[in-house]
């Protein structure tokens, strides 16, 4: 496939240069190797090289002057950039400047075979482009050679947004609704789809759609039936099928197939063989991206799950010293989540106070029994001491790098929205909402509580508080909100 190209390595690394003449001669490939950027185009000057493989980052010049340099005099030469960073904007001005891809480090060679084959494909069409240009003999050809180097660029130009689109994800997104999403405005098919296989009953479950057309319906839990050679195909070989005029991608994750992306072809009938090859090698990159974010996610959330297991132990800790502790943090979580849903909160927020609920009082495994545990009323000194929970709560959160934001949420749920709370008498939305929100339910299960120097309050008592404190102890918006949920017999029973 690429046996017998002539390749330059540029890169001041002479590991990743080893390592990569390796593979290449392994592939029957003649070698030439660089560290600097003069180095390079000394060879250059004495060798005919087809590919030249350059890091962005050499001693004497910077990858994007060398790649310059070699479009300048040497146009035919296909350039392949490799850095250890991704930047948009570097790979954009490299992508003017005549570079064939960018790839990032560390490479995966079955990715580096594939882009070498495209731009040795690619260089085929530069040489013929420069023989007709210099020859001027047919410019039917010219015009056929530039409709082909439109479509490379646009292939580029896809590739850079099924990128881009990739690494604007975040945590919270549905990956498989966001893939769909994706297949649907980038290949313009006329619908697509991401199914579940049920191997057993030989069918595929439709999870999410989309389609462009009216015509088009895509219902969760569509069933499509499928036949044995169908998952044989896709299952043991895990390469695409076409069938019915649609595209089935087998999404692999550590080897195993999880579900596969469908794509259905145009509307306007241009389903041709080259068309259909063409949305697949374009599936397969999106499967690719797709298979690494969701290996990404099962990392995360498998380290999450361990910190606040460690956490949560923690927390048992505190529940053996104050029995009280531990009913206090499920009824406030329990309440922050129905007062965020009331105020419509975005998910991610939702998500903090599940976290952050269960273990608001964390800080207190530093309080002392003496305080922490006395049935009476607390003095002043004490009571500072007692105050300084919040701060050790931030403390031990803040070294799981991960909880970085939950553990501003702790540090701040005693607050208040007039600024004369603590520990940093913040005031206002300088509050963080998730802390204003935990401030109110944490108040109200205190005040519907028995403790052992005073007796619970009534809900109407509790009720004309938190109303009498809008604007001063509590934010008006949540503390509104609040009031009606025990207008609405949320307290009931209590």
């Amino acid at each position: 496939m690429i046996a017998g190209s002539k390749i330059l390595i540029v890169d001041d690394n002479p590991e990743i240069v080893d390592i990569l003449a390796d593979f290449f001669t392994l592939n029957g490939c003649d070698i030439y190797k660089a560290s600097t950027g003069h180095e390079a185009l000394e060879v250059l000057d004495t060798r005919d090289v087809e590919v030249a493989i350059l890091d962005v980052r050499l001693p004497d010049m910077n990858g994007i002057s060398l790649l310059d340099t070699i479009k300048v005099s040497r146009p035919t030469i296909a350039v392949i950039i490799v850095t250890g960073y991704y930047d948009p904007n570097f790979v954009v001005d490299a992508m003017k400047k005549g570079a064939s891809d960018f790839l990032l480090k560390p490479l995966e060679f079955d990715k580096l075979m594939l882009v070498m084959m495209r731009v040795l494909r690619e260089r085929e069409l530069l040489i013929e482009k420069e023989n007709i240009l210099h020859n001027l003999e047919d410019k039917k050809k010219i015009e056929v050679l530039n409709r082909e180097l439109q479509k490379k660029i646009k292939e580029l130009t896809t590739m850079y947004h099924i990128s881009n689109k990739f690494n604007s994800l975040n945590m919270y997104d549905d990956v498989y609704e966001k893939i769909v999403h994706m297949v649907g405005e980038i290949l313009d098919v006329r619908s697509c789809g991401y199914y579940v296989a049920d191997s057993a009953d030989k069918e595929l479950i439709l999870y999410t759609g989309y389609s462009k057309y009216d015509g088009v319906v895509l219902e969760s839990g569509q069933k499509i039936a499928m036949t044995d050679d169908f998952f044989r195909e896709t299952l043991a070989l895990k390469r695409h099928v076409v069938k019915d005029n649609k595209i089935y991608l087998p999404l692999v994750i550590k080897g195993e197939c999880i579900g596969f992306i469908m794509a259905e072809t145009r509307m306007n009938g241009s389903g041709n063989k080259r068309s259909l090859e063409s949305d697949a090698f374009f599936l397969k990159l999106i499967a690719d991206k797709a298979s690494t974010q969701i290996e990404n996610r099962m990392l995360y959330e498998s380290l999450f799950e361990g910190i606040l297991h460690t956490l949560k132990s923690l927390i048992i800790a505190i529940n053996r010293r104050d029995l009280y502790t531990e009913g206090h943090c499920k009824r406030v979580t329990e309440m922050s989540l129905e007062l965020g849903e009331r105020m419509g909160i975005n998910g991610y927020e939702m998500d903090v106070i599940r976290v952050v609920g269960p273990v608001h009082d964390l800080g207190k495994i530093g309080i002392p029994d003496s305080i922490l545990l006395k049935p009476s009323k607390l003095t002043e000194q004490e009571y500072a001491i007692m105050k300084g929970h919040s701060i050790y709560g931030e403390e031990i959160m803040s070294r799981f790098e991960i909880l970085s934001t939950e553990a501003k949420i702790i540090r701040h749920h005693h607050e208040r929205y007039d600024g004369r709370g603590y520990p940093d008498h913040l005031s206002g939305e300088d509050i963080p909402l998730c802390s204003r929100i935990i401030a109110i339910c944490d108040t109200y299960d205190a005040m519907v509580t028995d403790r052992p120097y005073r007796k619970a309050s009534t809900m109407e008592d509790i009720r004309i508080e938190i109303m009498r404190c809008e604007g001063s102890q509590f934010d008006p918006l949540p503390a509104k909100n609040f009031t009606d949920m025990i207008r609405d017999d949320y307290g009931t029973g209590v």
